[in-house]
């Protein structure tokens, strides 16, 4: 990694600047490897293991020239390769021989792309870019990645790109509360992943959020019409990106009105929150605390909605 606009010496950079940095990598590069892992790229408790592993990087040393941080990763077969193993559904596995800074590249990429649907990076991942335009504390602070051994894996951020990623970053749908009811047709019970096969074969990828939920949940329903109440989140170009579920059960005869895909909200990081196309407007999220419904049957949620 080439950082140039220092005001230091050749091959000199302050302590602090330089620890600001290698986190800013650090955490984008967890955020970009989780989300193409997990359909998310942050999550509540510990950090897997895995992660912590997988984005590890090893300081080489500084040479002069700007200064250049020569950084040794390793790569995800050695570090993640059950990981995405397991999610052989959730996303197109990637290439085990790349490591995380090359995944890192392929969202910076993506956010580039006006016309990228936003698979690679999440609102997180864009936040987490932002940090570098942070970590020294100069005007024109440029970095470089450029791998020793490849083509593929470079990225340059400057203020063209922070500009290009806060325009994408506003674009990005807010989040909904929804009801949607499918045909559960897979699942991971180790990772409480599952899929929902809807209307004309669409299919909406959703994992369990709370802890009323577990795996077993998911077995008992696997094969069978689920309806499920949580929050969707998007990608940048709207497609839903998965469903946090709250709660699951058994989809009865009129759910069939909720197994059309969620739809987000257009003009970007919206106020609008709905559930199955009955808004609810409000500008503060935490407005939403305790409005989950109880035992209540769905139709009577809806009916108080009118």
């Amino acid at each position: 990694m080439r950082i140039s606009g220092l005001q230091d010496g050749e091959g000199q950079i302050k302590a602090s600047d330089l620890a600001r940095v290698l986190n800013a990598l650090t955490e984008l590069a967890e955020r970009s490897t989780r989300l193409l892992a997990t359909g998310e790229s942050s999550g509540r408790g510990p950090k897997p293991k895995w992660l912590g592993v997988t984005a590890d990087f090893t300081v080489t040393g500084l040479a002069s020239g700007s200064t250049v941080l020569g950084i040794e990763a390793p790569c995800l077969g050695e570090t993640a390769s059950e990981v995405f193993a397991q999610q052989e559904f959730w996303r197109e596995q990637p290439d085990l021989d790349h490591t995380a800074l090359e995944l890192t590249t392929l969202a910076i990429e993506e956010a580039r792309d006006v016309n990228s649907p936003g698979d690679r990076f999440d609102n997180a991942v864009l936040e987490a870019v932002l940090k570098f335009k942070t970590a020294i504390r100069l005007p024109g602070v440029c970095y470089e990645l450029t791998p020793e051994d490849s083509a593929q894996g470079r990225f340059r951020l400057d203020e063209v790109l922070y500009e290009q990623v806060s325009e994408r970053k506003a674009e990005i749908p807010a989040s909904k509360a929804w009801v949607v009811s499918g045909k559960l047709d897979e699942i991971k019970h180790s990772a409480g992943r599952f899929q929902l096969v809807l209307d004309q074969g669409s299919r909406l990828f959703g994992k369990l959020s709370s802890s009323e939920l577990d795996a077993e949940t998911l077995r008992s329903l696997w094969g069978r019409q689920a309806t499920v109440e949580g929050m969707v989140h998007f990608k940048v170009n709207g497609q839903p990106r998965l469903i946090e579920a709250r709660r699951m059960s058994e989809g009865a005869e009129g759910d069939k009105v909720f197994g059309k895909m969620p739809v987000a909200d257009k003009g970007g990081t919206g106020k609008l929150l709905a559930i199955q196309g009955k808004p609810i407007r409000s500008t503060d999220l935490s407005k939403l605390k305790d409005a989950w419904p109880g035992d209540e049957p769905i139709e009577d949620l809806l009916s108080k909605l009118d």
